[in-house]
This record gives C-alpha cells, structure tokens and sequence, in this order.
C-alpha cells in the first residue's frame, strides 16, 4: 500500500474537511476585504488539536506520524476557503514547531511549544531581509555578546509571514564575519521584548488572509539560552526549516486542488453549450483530465514525503527529494487552477466567483521558500552538477 492509500489518512481528511467547513466560513469575504485571519481562529485549530498531530505528546502534541498532519492539513485547506490561513498553520508546524522539537533545548520546548500547539501563540520565521532572500550569508541581522553572556540582536527582516500578528520569532542572525558554515545562530525571540517591533505591512495579490510584513530588532537582549542548538548552528537549524517546508508546506495546495476539482467536474456535468454538457466538448475534458493528472502526482508526491519523514525525522537525507516535491507541486499548482477558471469562462474572472481567489492564491508557490530556480539549482548540485 501507497502512502497516499492509507484509510487512516482519508478518515483524518474527511472528517478534518466536514470540520472546517462548519467551524471557518467567509473566507471568500476576507479575501476580498483583506481581512486577516484572526488569533481566535488559530485556537481554533490548537483547540482541536490540528497544531501538534505530529508534535511530541510532552508538550501537548499527539505524537503521530507525519503523514495524520499532512492528511489533517490536506482536509483544512479542503473545507476552509482561506488559503492564507492554512498556509500560516502549516507553516508553523513544519517550518517552527518541528525545527524546536529537532534543534531546540528541552527548555525552549517547554517554553514556547505547548502555547504554539493549543494555539495561544502565533510564530514567526525571520530569516529573510531587503537585500536578499537566498542568500543566507548575505544577511545583515546581527548578534553580538554583552558581558552578561546574553546577546544583542539588531536588524530587519522583512516578507514575513504573520509579520504583523506574530508572537514569538526564529529569528536568525550573523554572529561571525563571512561567509563561514557556522556564520549563522538562531534564535527565540518574544516579541514583546524591548527594542522588538513591526515594521510596513505589505498587501499581496495571492494569500491576502494571511499578513506579510516587516519585523524590526534593535538592540534586543536575548537570553543566552535562546539559541537554538549552538553558536553557530544556524546554518543546520535554516536547512532543516527550509527542508521540512520545502517537502510539505505545497500541502496547502492540495486541499484547494481536490475541492475546485469537484467544482469543475460538477459545472462540466450541468452547463450546456450546444445542446449538451461542456464536459462532451474534448478541449473541456481535456482540461479536466490534466487537472485530475496534476492533483493526482502532486498529492503522491507529498505523501510520499510525509512517509520518508516518518514521525519526525531530520531532513538531512531527503534534501533533493524536498527539492523536487516543492518544485514540481508548485509548478503544477498554478496551471491546475487557470484550466479551472477556463473552463468556468467569463465567471472564472468574476469576483463573484471563487475560482479567481483560488488562481490568486496559487501564483506565490513558485515563490515562497525557494524560487522554482533556486530549487532548480539545488536539485542540479545534490544530483552532483557543480553549481556555484
């Protein structure tokens, strides 16, 4: 049996998708007023337990396999029609909460991890800035030691998701000169320290339910014990987070993929062109069929990565199967939803209709967490070709 085929999971989405639709309406009306989704909808989520499926059962999780998250995200995205909230959940849980339960000291875990679980406190993930996204040496943020032990933590980051709403960052900064492996050093932030701020907000096309903006340290005292790992480690720590988003964040695609399927596969039944239903028409069912294609893979390819993961594993080993998954998820992510407003025709444009939301949340995929190129220049490297 396929992972894609467990029972298990499809119990897990259904009953997560039923859940959803009854519990997070108004999506569409958010979107379009770009409303935020709100601090009470994330306890929501940590209320029923959707934030720690996979987390360590000692700091609230349920301790079970990756793959009940990805299923329980999967149905999120299938019932909710806010792709930006979904996407702010899974990133917390992969991209943060995973790199804590990984890296992080048992104190930082029993710090931050059960209010990040039952969804009292919303976090961030600071690494990217003005002058450069990719580049992780790159960076301006910096570190330095005071004489108490503790550190002093100055810059921006900006882009961020959440930016405006968040509680606690990861926040990664220089605390050695150059371009050295161990250049980098996590850290746990709260941001009600002094010196931590908000910066611009940003308005997006795509995602608009979710905030972007800046997040400003200066000269923020951070406890010694605040590292996550080591000095020096932050390099480990970016590669995990980014690796664990990389195989599993494009899981917010597949919950709108699967519910604007059934929307397309419905309106092709019943509306008529010519005295018969558009499906009858080969370019329509043509469109369909590569819809069908597209949901399919994408699906197996993240199910596929959600198993090699197991409960919880490093990312170490599974960085070019990452790659590959976030590139081509992505990439087929946005082509599935322009045949959908195709062949819905002049409604896929109106705002009454929303396919155009489902097409606008798309387009970031091939953006966010690695472009298509530099996942592209990764694969090419892991595969042995010597990239610069």
């Amino acid at each position: 049996m396929q992972p894609w085929q467990n029972p298990r999971l499809d119990e897990i989405r259904d009953e997560t998708r039923q859940w959803a639709e009854q519990t997070f309406p108004g999506g569409s009306r958010r979107d379009r007023a770009g409303e935020f989704f709100s601090a009470e909808m994330m306890g929501e989520l940590g209320s029923k337990g959707l934030l720690g499926i996979c987390m360590p059962e000692q700091y609230g999780g349920q301790g079970r396999p990756v793959a009940e998250q990805v299923a329980a995200f999967e149905g999120l995205g299938w019932g909710c029609r806010d792709s930006g909230f979904v996407y702010a959940a899974i990133s917390q849980v992969f991209g943060i909460q995973m790199i804590l339960v990984l890296l992080g000291s048992e104190e930082l875990c029993r710090r931050y991890l059960p209010g990040a679980i039952s969804g009292e406190i919303q976090l961030l993930h600071c690494f990217t800035e003005e002058g450069g996204g990719s580049d992780a040496f790159g960076m301006e943020t910096s570190a330095v030691k005071n004489e108490d032990g503790d550190w002093i933590l100055s810059g921006t980051k900006t882009f961020i998701t959440n930016g405006p709403q968040g509680d606690v960052a990861m926040v990664w900064a220089k605390t050695t000169e150059g371009r050295s492996p161990f250049a980098l050093t996590a850290f746990m932030v709260d941001l009600t320290w002094q010196g931590a701020s908000y910066g611009r907000e940003f308005e997006k096309i795509g995602l608009r339910t979710v905030p972007m903006g800046e997040v400003i340290f200066e000269d923020v005292v951070v406890p010694a014990d605040h590292v996550i790992g080591r000095k020096g480690g932050g390099l480990a720590a970016l590669t995990e987070s980014t690796g664990w988003e990389r195989a599993l964040l494009l899981t917010a695609a597949l919950g709108p993929m699967a519910r604007v399927l059934e929307e397309v596969v419905e309106w092709t039944r019943t509306r008529e062109a010519y005295g018969k239903p558009i499906g009858a028409h080969q370019q329509v069912s043509s469109r369909v069929a590569n819809m069908v294609m597209r949901h399919r893979l994408s699906r197996m390819a993240i199910y596929d990565m959600a198993a090699r993961l197991g409960d919880g594993d490093s990312i170490q080993s599974h960085l070019e199967s990452a790659a590959v998954t976030k590139l081509f998820v992505s990439e087929n992510y946005t082509p599935f939803m322009i045949d959908a407003m195709q062949n819905f025709g002049v409604r896929g444009i109106l705002y009454d209709w929303d396919i155009q939301q489902d097409l606008r949340d798309s387009i970031p995929a091939t953006i966010y967490v690695g472009t298509s190129e530099t996942m592209r220049n990764t694969i090419a490297k892991l595969a042995g070709v010597p990239v610069e």
